[in-house]
């Protein structure tokens, strides 16, 4: 079962923004 171009490409996507939203969400905590 492969995986076209934009599936990888919008999984990528969806990572990058959760990840800054959870930095984001992080260092708002911190603080």
């Amino acid at each position: 079962m492969a995986l076209s171009d934009s599936q990888i490409f919008i999984a990528l996507f969806t990572a990058l923004i959760t990840g800054i939203l959870a930095v984001r969400l992080g260092i708002a905590l911190y603080k």
